[in-house]
């Protein structure tokens, strides 16, 4: 598997570790929920970094108290049909102000990173063959916006205003 940000492959420097694999001191780490929940003393004292990887249908409530001290947060898509997991983007950022990395896996398409990224992620595992060519296409392809997202990119609207500084559209 490779990682990806919105410009191509980048440096992975975490290591997904089994819920029984013990932690190295000073690495960074990626657990599952369930042994964050129980280990976070430990995991957060050991560790360099730690990130977490949930499902598409965690409850965020639960999770809400280690966000400030986790590093990534990995949300799985079960399949590409899957759309929980722009939800949780979204409200990662809005609701819980989280604003470390945010990494997708799972089963999409080059074409879905762009609306990933619109929700708030910053990085994607994907396949080795990946097209990493299609992904590069599909984020250089739309540079203007008629919805506000979590990326908070320039509106539509906001383009017009700033062109017609009386308030009126172009």
């Amino acid at each position: 598997m490779a990682v990806v940000d919105r410009n191509g492959p980048i440096a992975d420097a975490w290591t997904r570790l089994a819920d029984e694999e013990a932690v190295s001191k000073g690495a960074s780490v990626i657990v599952s929920f369930a042994r964050l929940k129980n280990e976070h003393n430990s995991l957060f004292s050991t560790a360099g970094a730690v990130g977490v990887e949930i499902p598409g249908d965690v409850n965020l409530d639960e999770l809400e108290p280690f966000l400030p001290r986790l590093s990534v947060i990995v949300v799985r898509m079960a399949t590409m049909r899957d759309g929980r997991a722009f939800s949780i983007g979204r409200l990662l950022r809005e609701r819980y102000s989280y604003g470390a990395d945010m990494r997708a896996v799972g089963d999409f398409i080059p074409d879905q990173i762009l609306f990933l990224l619109r929700c708030g992620f910053t990085s994607f595992e994907v396949k080795d063959n990946f097209p990493i060519d299609s992904l590069k296409r599909s984020v250089a392809a739309y540079t203007a916006w008629y919805q506000r997202a979590s990326d908070r990119a320039t509106t539509v609207a906001e383009l017009r205003q700033g062109a017609n500084p009386n308030g009126g559209t172009s």
